[in-house]
């Protein structure tokens, strides 16, 4: 049986059906054409021959639009590929991460199996590895989140029919204990740095509540005696809006206007910055952390992170009686995320009326003084 047949007036595929006597039976060829190659299949049952020669020929209609076969290339083939051609797209941010998670968890154990022998439950026994080697939860979440990322493309792509991770559900998380540390803690540990510049640096993350993106991006033109202008947030090394894309101001309470006042006296080739790097330009948070922060907790011995600055500073805001409409224009949050963080302070909360402001403890070169008084009191 022979076929030939014409999409848009153009001889798209010849196909034929071949009966054939071997040793050890009747078998069935099917022979086609594909460009300049020759190929063909043999079949035992004339059924099957024909039934193969018919999704031959649909698969010659479709053109690139039919659905490939399941790719034998191995994972770690296509994530070099994945990385190379949609990576550029992507911030400097997520390049590292993604890297990191590859290298570290997907490659070890998933890198050398071909994409067609990834499926669902191939996922999951995966999953269920990188636990039992220790991942943490959110890690986990993270790592097969970046997975399904890079399987999706390769199912866009035509490499796999659908992607194994859709719909796989998170592992389940312990809620993150949120601790907020008093004002003596955080000025022990400011104490223990040696370069006021990063002294100045603990005061705005614990009495304005910044980002650690929206510190790095700080500028001297965005501070005046009442209030910090948030206007722009530092990731992977270039500026960007700030997280909510919303501009916001942040009040100066009295420890940081001294901090802030004895910094800018002293403002040596930092340019417009507020906290720059040590050699100018945005300062690395992470390598901040690691260098500057971590030393200095450790000589107090103390393990808060400064993470827990940003919190410290909303529950303070939130036990002196602040509404959660102000506090949450502070922080740069939508009022119901700062409700549903604290809303079991503001049952303790004194009512703005009835309560007495406590004293601070000031930075360095800060006297003690009150904090801002919430609107109600403002005359």
């Amino acid at each position: 049986m022979s076929n030939a047949f014409v999409f848009d007036g153009v001889v798209s595929c010849a196909m034929s059906v071949h009966k054939r006597k071997t040793k050890r039976g009747v078998v069935y060829d099917v022979r086609w054409r594909e460009g300049q190659k020759n190929k063909g299949r043999t079949f035992d049952a004339r059924a099957d021959a024909v039934a193969f020669e018919a999704e031959q020929r649909r698969r010659q209609r479709l053109g690139a639009h039919a659905p490939g076969e399941p790719s034998t290339m191995p994972l770690g083939d296509w994530l070099e590929r994945w990385f190379i051609t949609e990576g550029v797209a992507w911030e400097a941010t997520t390049r590292r991460t993604r890297a990191h998670l590859v290298d570290k968890w997907i490659l070890p154990w998933l890198g050398d199996v071909a994409l067609r022998d990834i499926g669902r439950s191939a996922v999951r026994e995966f999953r269920a590895e990188i636990v039992r080697a220790g991942s943490p939860p959110v890690n986990t979440n993270n790592v097969t989140r970046v997975l399904s990322a890079a399987l999706g493309a390769a199912e866009d792509e035509g490499l796999i029919p659908a992607n194994p991770c859709r719909r796989l559900g998170r592992v389940r998380t312990e809620e993150a204990k949120r601790r907020h540390h008093a004002p003596e803690v955080i000025h022990a540990i400011a104490q223990a740095m040696d370069d006021p510049r990063d002294q100045a640096a603990v005061a705005i993350l614990y009495w304005a509540g910044l980002r650690p993106g929206e510190l790095c991006a700080l500028e001297w033109g965005g501070v005046n005696e009442a209030f910090i202008s948030v206007t722009g947030s530092v990731q992977g090394g270039k500026r960007r809006p700030v997280k909510t894309a919303q501009p916001r101001a942040v009040p100066i309470e009295p420890p940081l206007a001294a901090a802030l006042t004895a910094l800018r006296g002293r403002n040596d080739g930092g340019g417009d910055l507020v906290i720059p790097a040590p050699r100018g330009g945005y300062l690395d948070w992470h390598n901040w952390t690691a260098r500057i922060w971590r030393r200095a907790r450790e000589r107090v011995g103390s393990d808060a992170i400064p993470a827990e600055m940003r919190h410290s500073c909303a529950s303070r805001w939130i036990m002196e009686g602040h509404d959660v409409l102000t506090v949450a224009s502070w922080l740069g949050h939508h009022p119901s995320v700062t409700l549903r963080n604290y809303a079991h302070l503001m049952a303790t909360s004194p009512a703005p009326a009835a309560r007495s402001a406590p004293s601070g403890v000031a930075l360095p070169g800060a006297p003690v003084s009150h904090r801002v008084p919430p609107p109600s009191q403002r005359s």
